[in-house]
């Protein structure tokens, strides 16, 4: 387990390190971070999506498909309402930083560490209820997300938006008696296999630009320390707790108490990539939002093993 989270992690540090290296030497900055970042959100993410439902019908795996949207709701509005709990800063420069903060406690990156390491475990099959989780992470980043780190929200960006309008047609192929064109589906999955590496090649132009601190200002490390803390191991030991009890008062099977452990390594995998893309999309504090999605990467090396022992031992 512990080599499998270390290996899609040198794997994300090599691209990012490319990424970073080619954009010093040819200056790559803010307008080509924007255009990976919009080609990331709005494309290659809801190709990502349909890849995953394209696949053939079975009403039991609906079922359980739904049994782990459920839970994957009660798990995100559960680091939602930690995330509303614990982050109110008093200075100006704070007050900026906390969208970030709360949007790093609730959104993880279980796309690239999630994906593989959920693949590795339980195969294909693990994979599919994995969609679950991003199929409610998704509806909740477009909706909590954007008005965390907008302060608005429209019903037209809610319903309008490629990666809700995704999950919509992916239900709905899913439902259907028969798959997509064979050009059609593999332009779509070859968009979707993208994501790991324009997630990382957007990391290093982010890297590649980092701002350092001005004059008699320091570099923020006791709040990203205190950010990781809660990502990688307050939040999962306190979803842990939660989700434990939840087990001890229903008759869950086998197959629910498994989709139970796949949420709870998708919600503790470290900061996501989203949150970097949303930095660049919204006019945050990107050279911060890149510090926190690459301290916790680092650190979930040692977390992320340990949290999912623990899971197999208790749930």
């Amino acid at each position: 387990m512990y080599l499998l989270v270390a290996e899609q992690l040198t794997i994300m540090t090599l691209i990012a390190a490319v990424s970073f290296v080619f954009s010093k030497k040819h200056k790559y900055g803010e307008p080509e971070s924007r255009y990976l970042s919009n080609l990331l959100l709005f494309v290659i993410s809801p190709c990502l999506i349909l890849n995953t439902f394209n696949i053939p019908y079975d009403l039991e795996k609906i079922k359980s498909f739904g049994f782990s949207m459920a839970v994957s709701f009660v798990v995100l509005l559960f680091m939602v309402v930690i995330a509303a709990v614990f982050i109110h800063s008093k200075t100006a420069i704070g007050k900026t930083r906390d969208s970030l903060d709360k949007m790093s406690f609730v959104y993880s990156n279980a796309g690239f560490i999630g994906i593989p390491l959920i693949n590795g475990i339980l195969g294909s099959h693990g994979t599919f209820f994995l969609m679950g989780y991003i199929v409610m992470f998704n509806l909740f980043l477009w909706t909590n997300g954007v008005y965390t780190i907008s302060h608005k929200i429209g019903i037209r960006q809610i319903f309008f938006n490629p990666n809700i309008i995704a999950i919509l047609l992916g239900f709905l192929l899913f439902a259907m008696p028969f798959q997509l064109p064979s050009i059609l589906n593999q332009t779509i999955k070859f968009f979707g296999d993208l994501n790991t590496a324009v997630s990382m090649i957007i990391l290093g132009i982010l890297f590649a630009n980092f701002k350092k601190p001005v004059k008699g200002e320091k570099t923020p490390f006791f709040r990203v320390a205190r950010v990781v803390v809660f990502r990688l191991i307050i939040i999962p030991v306190l979803l842990l707790i939660l989700l434990k009890l939840t087990i001890n008062f229903f008759d869950f099977s086998d197959l629910q108490k498994e989709i139970i452990l796949i949420v709870f390594i998708a919600a503790s995998c470290p900061v996501g990539m989203t949150i970097a893309s949303f930095s660049v999309l919204y006019g945050k504090e990107e050279s911060y939002s890149s510090l926190l999605v690459s301290v916790s990467s680092a650190v979930c090396v040692a977390t992320l093993p340990i949290m999912v022992k623990l899971s197999e031992l208790i749930l």
